[in-house]
């Protein structure tokens, strides 16, 4: 007697198909899993046989044998709990088994299916290996639904499921509420940020190409203030780029009833004190760290001094390729990491180095370790550098004369405090958003989507320069000390900055400006 149930099993955020084959024969009672099972599906046994028999079903008395094909790749989840159990109820029953149907779903002792972890990546692989139903728990219907070819059929019982594959009821196809997605709107705007033009320009460059961004600054000068105002300038998701987000996100477990898709790019600021798994991922059950849940969107690194040097050491090559590698358990796990990455740091310990109204106390020591810390390696992988000066008195005077005015009955402050207005999110988004589609419509039929992720051949073909600045260009290679790897990011910010003037070419002001931004910020 065998039966077999369709579901999938996660490998890092990506699954694969699993088929659940259980078989009946005679022998002492025995209920054996076998098939690279994890300790979560080994102990479903003790969780399926009561659950069978609260639903008033018949557990069977002889040996039970469940596999899980393919038997030769490693399998995980509690997830396995409702193929299995339906496996064993449809052994010598008149259940139909259903080719184009798969189940997922944990089970309780009551027979309640219980939410798990991973349902979207888990029904994007299902649809890929041709299946047409899910089956899966009501809590993960809203995630999953977010794709429009496969139909999402949750479930609270196992007995509702039973029924379904017995022909004797029929489940609801869930029906996603459409919402219209509204741009990214947030009390914070670059209009409040007094002064600091010349950084918001780096920013706005950032932005425009996906570029790595490092502000060095004395405290209070607002290098945090403007990090976390960046999410609101950027374009907003595709369908693609939020069905790759949710799905890192279901297997991270950060979905909730209140955000069952993730609508907005990530914005993650994780503290100085974490580990390097915690901001790489891994593990010995693989999860994403926070470069990959800021994956499409912006990891934020605030007081990167304070981080552990092997911790920032192992971004190197995720921050370069986009992408990071872990092997585990017999195979190559793979988390996605193309993020915008925003960087603050004081330029010392104490942060007076570059205060002229203030004492440095760090030692020269101190001083020589915290520098190969901003400025080794990994900050070479970061496309802009740019100084942060505390704001001066004019543009204190400046918020003062606009905040009075705006308030006050004289017309003649109200007219100076309109010229005194800083550039606010709504404008350096829209001057994004116009950089990022012309990138869209000339990267159409490329593997990269914007200026930042041009590799060497792009590079040539995208970013040829006119004879006055190639001889720019070289003039600068030896007199700045730059390595193949600056001179190639100076050319993917200058085709940047020339978008974002509308040129179609590279013009001799476009390079000034970003070679600007590579300027080494002296320690």
């Amino acid at each position: 007697m065998l039966t077999k149930v369709r579901t999938a099993t996660l490998s890092g955020i990506r699954g694969y198909p699993v088929t659940v084959e259980t078989d009946l024969h005679s022998g002492l009672p025995g209920f054996h899993i076998v098939g690279l099972a994890d300790t979560t599906i080994k102990e479903a046994s003790r969780r399926i046989k009561p659950a069978i028999q609260n639903c008033g079903w018949h557990f069977p008395g002889e040996r039970v044998t469940v596999n899980l094909v393919p038997a030769g790749r490693p399998k995980e989840g509690s997830h396995f709990d409702l193929p299995i159990a339906l496996g064993i109820m449809m052994l010598g029953t008149e259940m139909i088994e259903l080719e184009d149907t798969a189940f997922i779903g944990e089970v309780s002792l009551d027979g309640t299916i219980n939410g798990v972890r991973g349902a979207l990546p888990l029904a994007i692989c299902l649809r890929s290996a041709g299946i047409r139903n899910l089956v899966l728990p009501a809590e993960n219907a809203a995630e999953a639904s977010i794709l429009e070819d496969i139909n999402i059929l949750p479930v609270t019982h196992l007995s509702e499921a039973a029924d379904y594959v017995a022909g004797k009821g029929s489940l609801a196809i869930y029906k996603r509420k459409e919402t219209e997605q509204l741009p990214y709107e947030s009390t914070l705007d670059f209009a409040q940020v007094v002064g600091q033009e010349s950084v918001k320009r780096a920013i706005l460059v950032g932005a425009a190409g996906n570029h790595g961004i490092l502000m060095m600054g004395s405290p209070g000068c607002g290098k945090t203030m403007m990090a976390r105002r960046i999410p609101g300038i950027l374009p907003g998701l595709t369908y693609e780029e939020k069905v790759e987000i949710t799905g890192i996100y279901s297997v991270a477990g950060l979905l909730s009833p209140e955000m069952p898709v993730v609508e907005q790019r990530p914005f993650r600021s994780p503290h100085h004190n974490i580990t390097q798994t915690g901001l790489i991922g891994g593990g010995n059950r693989p999860r994403p760290g926070e470069l990959t849940l800021a994956h499409r969107g912006v990891l934020f690194l605030d007081e990167m001094g304070e981080f552990d040097a092997k911790v920032i050491d192992a971004m190197r090559q995720p921050l370069e390729e986009g992408v990071i590698r872990i092997n585990r358990n017999l195979e190559e796990i793979e988390f996605p990491s193309e993020v915008m990455m925003v960087i603050a740091s004081n330029p010392c310990r104490c942060g007076n180095l570059w205060d002229s109204r203030k004492i440095c106390t760090c030692s020269a020591r101190q001083l020589e370790s915290y520098r190969r810390k901003l400025m080794g390696p990994f900050a070479d992988r970061v496309d802009i550098h740019v100084k942060v000066n505390p704001v001066d008195l004019d543009n204190l005077e400046k918020q003062s004369r606009v905040a009075g005015a705006s308030g006050a009955a004289d017309v003649s402050g109200a007219a100076g405090a309109a010229e005194m207005k800083w550039e606010s999110t709504a404008e350096m988004r829209e001057k994004v958003s116009r950089a990022r589609a012309v990138q869209e419509e000339r990267y159409r039929d490329e593997p990269f989507k914007c200026n930042g992720q041009l590799d060497e051949k792009g590079i040539l073909r995208y970013c040829a320069l006119g004879r006055e600045s190639r001889e720019m260009m070289m003039a600068s290679y030896d007199r700045l000390g730059l390595s193949m790897r600056g001179y190639s990011k100076i050319l993917r910010m200058a085709r940047t900055i020339a978008d974002i003037e509308g040129s179609e070419q590279i013009e001799t002001e476009h390079v000034a400006e970003a070679l600007m931004y590579r300027v080494d910020l002296e320690i």
